[in-house]
């Protein structure tokens, strides 16, 4: 049915796997559109109490495809991507069930993103998250709004305008990640294992957390970080950062 993710369904739990291991899961726009078309699915199922957004590989997206973009035969194409972001990360929020995020590896630009709009992560011991968005002439949206609540804005800034990192062990410190398992093989179980704990619980309480903690996230200009995004998205500038990706190469900007 798809061919860009892989869908799981069981005890509750609706998994969606982000199927390109061979591409480090770089999310292309049929990915992003087969992701919310699963998403939706798995909001209607009677079966899934709780949705899991996780990776198959040893990563869990190097972010947004920066070959499709380089390919792009207009501003308005290679913006594409970036709009097909900004609707799933927006439906993740929007979503009534919970979403847990499995981080199986390290998540760079795009993928790191989906941090500020998954309402549980959980993440292998080791990954990274890396928001590179300024080298490639763009900016982190939700790390730039969203993320003022975790990081605070002087941790932001720095991140945002260095395409600076964290370990997951930092993000746990800093409550943006709730767990740290050792290995990928104990990520299943921690996910079963938060489940299970939610599960034991009211329903609609559940749901008025989540509508709660989406509503506060949204109240931070997240609009704003999104249009800025997409702005930068329609740039020569950000065209020729991808094309210079695809080479291997670093963009080279002019400041004065």
């Amino acid at each position: 049915m798809w061919s860009t993710i892989r869908v799981e369904v069981g005890d509750g739990l609706g998994w969606l796997f982000l199927s390109r291991s061979e591409k480090l899961n770089a999310m292309n726009k049929l990915m992003l559109r087969e992701a919310r078309e699963a998403l939706e699915e798995l909001e209607k199922s009677r079966d899934v109490a709780i949705i899991v957004l996780t990776g198959e590989g040893r990563v869990f997206s190097a972010g947004i495809d920066l070959f499709e973009v380089a390919s792009a035969s207009s501003s308005d194409e290679a913006a594409e991507p970036f709009r097909e972001l900004a609707a799933f990360a927006s439906r993740l929020l929007s979503i009534e069930k919970p979403v847990i995020l499995a981080l199986n590896g390290s998540a760079y630009g795009g993928g790191a993103e989906l941090v500020w709009v998954a309402d549980i992560v959980v993440a292998v011991s080791g990954s990274r998250l890396v928001w590179s968005e300024a080298r490639w002439g763009l900016v982190p949206p939700l790390l730039t709004t969203i993320g003022l609540l975790s990081v605070g804005a002087s941790r932001a800034a720095y991140i945002a305008m260095t395409s600076g990192e964290l370990s997951v062990e930092e993000a746990y410190q800093l409550g943006i990640v709730a767990r740290v398992v050792d290995s990928r093989e104990e990520l299943r179980e921690a996910v079963y294992e938060i489940a299970k704990k939610i599960m034991a619980n009211s329903p609609e309480a559940v749901h008025s957390a989540k509508k709660i903690i989406a509503r506060a996230k949204l109240s931070t200009l997240v609009g704003l970080g999104i249009s800025e995004l997409e702005r930068l998205s329609r740039t020569m500038q950000a065209l020729e950062a991808a094309k210079a990706f695809t080479k291997k190469q670093e963009p080279k900007y002019k400041w004065f």
